[in-house]
């Protein structure tokens, strides 16, 4: 894994500490459509630029920055976004060991348990851009010691997708984790703090999956 800056992590307890943000928290901030959740992602960028409390994003985001998709608004033009990005947070690229958990993660069969699944409920599959953002996130946790890092995403996730075959919510692993026990990334991605950025922040709690 290489990041981009050799910061050094600052002690203290906040919800402005240490934080990765999934990449589309980074480009809804910049597009003015983060909602009611533009303050408390304005607080926690804030903190890093200002006490330089670490940030970290997956280097895909980069991917991410179509300049035929590009509307400028809190920014004038890409350049400017990307050199903000770069400025504010260490940016996170897999190494091969990495992309292997990655692999793992999307191997897995994510399903509920069995009284809780529709008749017709078939297993989820973690999208790539997702493994690769929550294998980052657990490298940046694990070996770089950020044992209180907080993953921080939006999870567009409605009700009616449980009984349909819809997307993997990560705010929600711990309902399709049913087999974690048997495997180490999976219970390391459920173990992982998953929130929303809203004006109060709130995780979903993180029980342990069923036996």
């Amino acid at each position: 894994m290489y990041p981009s800056s050799q910061t050094h992590a600052r002690s203290g307890q906040s919800d402005s500490d240490h934080h990765f943000l999934h990449t589309n928290v980074f480009l809804r901030h910049a597009s003015g459509a983060s909602g009611e959740a533009e303050e408390h992602i304005d607080r926690i960028l804030t903190q890093a630029a200002v006490a330089r409390r670490r940030v970290w994003v997956s280097s895909l985001l980069f991917a991410e920055l179509r300049p035929s998709m590009f509307v400028p608004g809190r920014f004038d033009t890409l350049h400017e976004l990307t050199r903000y990005i770069r400025s504010l947070a260490t940016l996170v690229t897999p190494d091969p060991n990495t992309m292997l958990r990655v692999a793992r993660l999307r191997d897995a069969k994510w399903q509920r348990p069995a009284d809780m699944r529709g008749a017709d409920e078939k297993p989820r599959m973690m999208s790539f851009g997702d493994a690769v953002q929550i294998a980052s996130a657990l490298w940046v946790k694990e070996a770089g010691g950020v044992s209180d890092l907080k993953f921080l995403m939006f999870d567009d996730w409605s009700s009616n997708e449980a009984n349909g075959g819809g997307r993997l919510s990560l705010l929600r692993l711990q309902d399709y984790a049913v087999d974690a026990r048997a495997n180490s990334d999976v219970m390391a991605a459920v173990r992982l703090p998953r929130i929303q950025p809203l004006r109060q922040a709130r995780s979903l709690p993180q029980r342990e999956p069923a036996e």
